[in-house]
């Protein structure tokens, strides 16, 4: 059996930010993600859940975009674009055909670079996450 040789490429740019690479010519679907260094483990009690709260809030709106054109503009290219909270991290992914990476890269750049906070969607959204914890807090493996 044949070692598959992979093209993984880091780089550090000046601002701090680390960019990972893989190519892998065989494909032509593209995923990226950012993946910001903060995550749930450091909230105090008095935050708890404020990480995953605004992984939500961003698909709320940008300055750029509403809620509905995040959608739109992802869906029209066949796109998927999804986010997730964990202990260490938030991540904002995207996969789309090779030749929709702008735009894929694009939104996801306006939402972690620009997103809106609307009042009245923070009111409705801080009761949907508050639900999802109460959730979790039902799952022994979360728990654990």
């Amino acid at each position: 059996m044949a070692t598959e040789i992979r093209d993984i490429q880091k780089q550090v740019l000046p601002n701090g930010l680390v960019a990972i690479t893989e190519t892998m010519s065989h494909v032509r679907s593209v995923s990226v993600g950012v993946w910001v260094r903060n995550g749930s483990r450091r909230e105090i009690p008095e935050e708890n859940g404020l990480a995953h709260f605004i992984e939500h809030m961003v698909f709320k709106g940008t300055e750029r975009r509403s809620a509905e054109a995040i959608a739109r503009e992802m869906d029209s290219v066949g796109g998927m674009l999804d986010a997730f909270t964990s202990k260490e991290q938030i991540c904002f992914n995207a996969k789309v055909l090779d030749e929709h990476l702008p735009i894929a890269f694009d939104v996801i750049a306006d939402l972690v670079l620009r997103p809106k906070f609307d009042s009245e969607d923070v009111k409705k959204e801080r009761k949907v996450v508050l639900e999802e914890i109460k959730m979790d807090l039902d799952n022994p493996e979360y728990l654990l």
